[in-house]
């Protein structure tokens, strides 16, 4: 059976877009989880999200998450600082990367100990990924504290059918090595899942070359995945996940304001567990899920001049309930605790700093209606009360209407909503935080158009979105001290491009037009484009070959010059990326892949005096028995 790609719901200046299969086919919707909690094919779905789904995966042959965002995704711009091993960012509709809340299996991944409580993208790789969900917008209503700018939901593979072993090699540029090994499968009663994926490459220097920097920076990740699965009865289940990384990697100081080469290394330890305890009552009517979530990180630092440890914890409790008396009808409401707690030391020759174990906790309860009374309309309702033992309460809301109009293959969807983001333990409690922080606070709304054409076989889509926050938690240099003193505010149009002309060629498009502002300064938000665009092909037509092609354009964006005092804002450079990718089936059981990044080996910066990867290419083999 042919796929069908994800839906690129977006916001932007508009293009056009399509999605064709051959006649007489079915299309197969994605089916997403994020946007309400429960399982909806995407169609239903009022919210902004897109789907990266497996088979996607596999076509672009990225190693990291980090590198699979950078694809043709509406409203969504990453960055690292150099290479690899490079601190990385994510913004969403031009919110900070810690506003953005990161779920893996239902664990909230983002660090407690980071200042921000952001989440590094240098941790994660591929490894036993099955899909993908981008959720922009305001999203604390369901997801609380973190989720002020969107949700990045990335969901493992489950086994299933006859246990079946794959085997995978890789290597290529920069003394680079991928290797991996991974089990599953499963019966009606019982599924698993079992992996280990080890990446090491040589990597580049993290300060760019072009300013006399040659020490390349080495990065290095082995995780092991697990899932288990027990159904004893049809009302029963049991799910149980771990996950487990290892990085290591070099990097490069910052002295007078710009990066140079140093002998810094860096490890991090992370440990994810999930426990999750499904009941189904009333003849499937209401529907319940415990689950507890454990996540701790350990991270060390070595510098020529200094050492580093910073270690955190976080644990949680929730429970979801689904009823659905009436067809047209589901109620989801239920709570959550969370407890986090993190503590760090700084050595060096001049002074040692130390942040002594802090902790928080926060509580929330939400309550959530998708009513479908006709089938033209439905609309989500929701509304959340959040209790954080330092920052103190919060409610916010959501309301997202979806009109379907019969017959025409037309639906206008939309979502306003707010969103909060309490101070993390660094801002409350270090020698810079003040106890006196409140919670960041936002409201975002978006509106847009979908059209299907032959049959549901072609798809064009655009949405305009606007987004501010306010509260917002920064360093006032005044006071020596974090403070809410920040404004800020984005909007513009997404739009997406799902095209098949043939049965054997996919072409997926994306645009994003962002307008952002400091409301402070009136200055743009820095590292975020005001144009972006992607096109991505995948060709099938030749048996036992898939051909992929990935075209990136991102504008120009600002940037801070740390070299000049006071600091002053620059402009990075727009650049254009081609990445090729191709895979052939030997055998049933034996497959032959590569890819060639950067084609055109582009000179190009994301943050402001950190190199990036050069034209390189990879080719490996694997085995499936």
């Amino acid at each position: 059976m042919k796929r069908c790609y994800g839906r690129w719901t977006a916001i932007g200046c508009l293009v056009s877009s399509l999605a064709m299969a051959a006649p007489g086919e079915t299309n197969v919707q994605d089916i997403v989880v994020s946007a309400t909690r429960i399982a909806t094919p995407l169609q239903e779905v009022a919210s902004s999200v897109t789907v990266i789904d497996r088979q996607i995966l596999e076509d672009h042959q990225s190693e990291t998450v980090a590198d699979m965002l950078r694809t043709a995704i509406p409203g969504l711009d990453i960055n690292q600082a150099g290479g690899p091993a490079g601190s990385g960012s994510v913004y969403l509709r031009g919110s900070k990367t810690e506003q953005v809340l990161v779920l893996l299996d239902g664990v909230e991944i983002n660090d407690p100990i980071t200042p921000g409580r952001a989440f590094e993208w240098a941790l994660l790789s591929v490894a036993d990924i099955e899909q993908i969900e981008v959720l922009r917008g305001p999203q604390s209503t369901l997801y609380g504290s973190d989720a002020i700018g969107g949700v990045i939901n990335i969901v493992t593979r489950k086994g299933s059918g006859e246990p079946q072993v794959t085997l995978m090699a890789e290597g290529g540029s920069y003394g680079s090595f991928t290797e991996s090994a991974d089990v599953r499968g499963g019966t009606d009663k019982v599924n698993y899942s079992a992996g280990i994926r080890h990446l090491e490459t040589d990597g580049i220097s993290a300060a760019d070359e072009d300013a006399g920097n040659t020490e390349k920076d080495g990065y290095e990740n082995t995780t092991l995945s697990s899932q288990l699965g027990w159904t004893p009865t049809s009302d029963h289940s049991l799910d149980l996940m771990v996950r487990y990384t290892d990085v290591s990697m070099e990097y490069d100081d910052f002295y007078s304001g710009v990066p140079v080469d140093a002998n810094s290394v860096g490890d991090t330890k992370n440990l994810l567990a999930r426990a999750q305890f499904g009941l189904k009552t009333f003849d499937e009517q209401w529907n319940q899920k415990i689950g507890f979530s454990w996540v701790d990180y350990d991270r060390n630092d070595d510098t020529e001049i200094s050492k580093s440890v910073f270690n955190s914890q976080s644990h949680q409790i929730d429970w979801q309930n689904d009823l659905t008396w009436v067809d047209w009808n589901t109620l989801t409401f239920g709570a959550d605790y969370q407890e986090e707690s993190g503590e760090s030391t700084y050595e060096s020759d001049l002074w040692t700093e130390t942040f002594n174990q802090k902790s928080a906790r926060m509580t929330g309860v939400y309550l959530q209606d998708v009513i479908k009374p006709v089938p033209a309309f439905q609309t989500a309702l929701g509304v959340r009360f959040d209790d954080h033992n330092q920052a103190g309460s919060e409610v916010t809301y959501r309301v997202a209407p979806l009109v379907t109009l019969a017959g025409s293959g037309t639906r206008l969807k939309g979502s306003v909503g707010t969103g909060f983001k309490a101070p993390s333990l660094f801002q409350l409690y270090s020698i810079y935080g003040s106890r006196q922080l409140e919670p960041e606070t936002s409201l975002g709304w978006d509106a847009g158009v979908e059209q299907d054409l032959v049959d549901g076989r072609m798809t064009l889509g655009v949405t305009y979105f606007e987004n501010s926050w306010k509260n917002m938690i920064d360093y006032d240099y005044a006071t020596f001290s974090y403070a809410n003193i920040a404004e800020a505010s984005a909007r513009g149009v997404e739009n997406f491009v799902v095209f098949r002309p043939t049965q054997h060629l996919d072409v997926r498009t994306a645009y994003t037009y962002t307008d952002t502002k400091n409301e402070t300064s009136g200055e743009s938000l820095l590292r975020r484009p005001r144009n972006k665009a992607g096109v991505d092909v995948t060709y099938s037509g030749i048996p036992s070959l898939r051909l992929n092609a990935g075209l990136q354009y991102v504008g120009v964006r600002k940037d801070q010059d740390f070299a000049t005092w006071p600091a002053s804002q620059v402009n990075l450079d727009d650049y254009t990326l081609l990445n090729l990718a191709a895979a052939y089936d030997l055998t049933k059981h034996w497959e032959i892949f590569g890819r060639v990044n950067n084609v055109f080996d582009t000179e190009y910066q994301e943050v402001l005096g950190y190199g990036t990867m050069g034209l390189a290419a990879y080719g490996g083999v694997r085995t499936t028995f």
